[in-house]
């Protein structure tokens, strides 16, 4: 009796566990506006135990704006910060007109993170004035480049005035969030849990044909042709390695182009620079249904020029 109650704690433990770690995963897409094309999210906390998630992070982040930011706030971003979303957006027609960046203090709280964004604000040569809009108050810089709102007393959003406002038009309720589009959803649930890095992008129509592109084997066949959608996330399980998801738009489609990435590796385009040859030819893939998934070992990605 004994063991079976402890088997049975263990397991709802797990599961609360469990559903803690996917409900910080989806809180992205129910603050983040429905006009979100791309979301990065980055747990700085969890950048040490994973070798790929550092690779990435080198080439994702910019060494120094992470050094500006230390250097004139004094604190270190990793250190100071719990959680980074950084998303992508825009009205049809304009799917990346705004960036947007949400940032949770860990040793910080809102004030200071809002302190240091006027601190970087005046090193520009421009200055920050606080305004009060239909969506709340907001800083916003005099050359018209940024503004900041404090979300709660960890948190902090920044981008255009736009984009801003946006965001906090979701947390209002008068924004639909977009944890509303379905194929996002999906593809976020299976990169994002318990992920150092995780990142997705649903496709607007004219950027399909920029994957096939990208993808191309000749002028006719393309080992990228119906890419809906992508998803990638660091491998828990294997500390050098990332998975990539890619939504493609039905299963026949997909297999062809499991067997068109097979030729590609062998023939990659000479504009590729031989280290992403490499890893592009460490993939081990898995097709089911108009899924694909590939698991690559970015072990040798050099530090970014």
């Amino acid at each position: 009796m004994g063991g079976g109650v402890a088997i049975a704690t263990i397991v709802l433990l797990y599961a609360i566990i469990e559903h803690g770690r996917t409900l910080r995963a989806e809180r992205a897409l129910h603050v983040l506006p429905k006009t979100a094309r791309a979301v990065l999210r980055i747990n700085p906390s969890a950048l040490a135990n994973s070798e790929s998630a550092l690779a990435l992070f080198d080439w994702l982040v910019p060494a120094e704006r992470l050094s500006e930011i230390e250097a004139r706030c004094g604190l270190d971003p990793l250190a100071a910060l719990s959680d980074v979303t950084v998303w992508v957006g825009g009205p049809e027609g304009e799917s990346f007109q705004s960036v947007g960046l949400l940032l949770q203090g860990r040793t910080v709280d809102s004030e200071t993170l809002a302190e240091c964004y006027r601190t970087l604000v005046e090193a520009r040569g421009s200055a920050i004035d606080r305004v009060a809009t239909s969506t709340g108050p907001l800083l916003r810089s005099r050359d018209g480049r940024s503004a900041l709102a404090q979300v709660d007393e960890h948190t902090v959003v920044t981008g255009s005035t736009d984009t801003v406002a946006e965001f906090m038009a979701v947390g209002r309720g008068a924004v639909a969030p977009l944890f509303e589009e379905a194929r996002f959803r999906d593809i976020w649930s299976r990169m994002a849990i318990g992920a150092a890095i995780a990142g997705a992008f649903v496709a607007p129509p004219r950027w399909q044909s920029a994957f096939e592109r990208i993808g191309a084997v000749s002028d006719q066949a393309s080992a990228l042709a119906g890419v809906e959608g992508l998803g990638f996330t660091t491998e828990a399980e294997i500390p050098t390695a990332i998975t990539v998801v890619l939504d493609v738009k039905d299963s026949d489609i997909a297999r062809r182009d499991v067997a068109l990435m097979e030729v590609w590796m062998e023939s990659p385009p000479d504009t590729i620079e031989p280290y992403w040859v490499d890893i592009a030819r460490s993939a081990q893939i898995e097709v089911d249904g108009a899924l694909i998934t590939l698991t690559l070992d970015v072990s040798g990605l050099p530090k970014r020029p």
